[in-house]
Parts: structure tokens; sequence; C-alpha cells
């Protein structure tokens, strides 16, 4: 734990490849040392047909699915620490967003 997904238009694709932005928030996850590092898991998808309003149609948005129990301060300060690295890219002309959850007390697990 924690399951992030990274979704992002792909508008951006010229701008930042999904490798730069996968390693981007590990290496958050991982700074926040709240995750043993083995535990943390990534992935990002793209998306061609989207509508954000009336505003730009570059995104990237960043949702981190973890167990609960971490406080309050430590999800905003992963979601600020994520949304930082993504400035940080240099990416230009972005809406940039994070957040994290905790998962339902439903969530079930099965590794083979």
């Amino acid at each position: 734990m924690p399951h992030c997904v990274i979704e992002i238009s792909n508008q951006l694709s010229s701008s930042v490849t999904p490798t730069q932005l996968l390693r981007c928030v590990f290496d958050a996850h991982v700074k926040s040392g709240l995750f043993e590092t083995d535990h943390i898991k990534v992935r990002c998808t793209g998306y061609d047909h989207h509508i954000a309003g009336t505003g730009s149609d570059r995104f990237i948005h960043a949702t981190s699915h973890i167990m609960a129990g971490r406080t309050g301060d430590q999800k905003q300060q992963l979601s600020n620490m994520i949304v930082q690295g993504l400035i940080d890219m240099g990416i230009t002309s972005a809406a940039m967003s994070a957040q994290v959850v905790d998962l339902d007390p439903t969530y079930v697990t099965f590794t083979d």
C-alpha cells in the first residue's frame, strides 16, 4: 500500500513521459516516510477525451489510495509533495492536483 493512480491529459505527452510521472510520484511517496518502498504501487493512464470546464484541457491528477490510520496532516503533506514534485518537473500550462484517500474497510487484496 499505497496504490496511486495518475491521470493525465494526453495533450501533455510532448511535455512529460509516463515514466517521468511515475518516478516523480513514486519518489514523493518514498520521501514522505509513510510507506515501505516495496509496498508503493503507482500507475498512469492518459485521456484523449475529457471536458474540463472552460479552462485548460491539460491536467495531471494523482489519487493515492491508502489504508486508514494516517492523520489529515500526513495526507496533506503527501498531496503537497506530489504536486510540488510535478511543479519541479517544469510542466507549464497545466492543472496539477493530488488527493490522498482512505480505502474502504471492505478492501480486499490477494497476492499469489
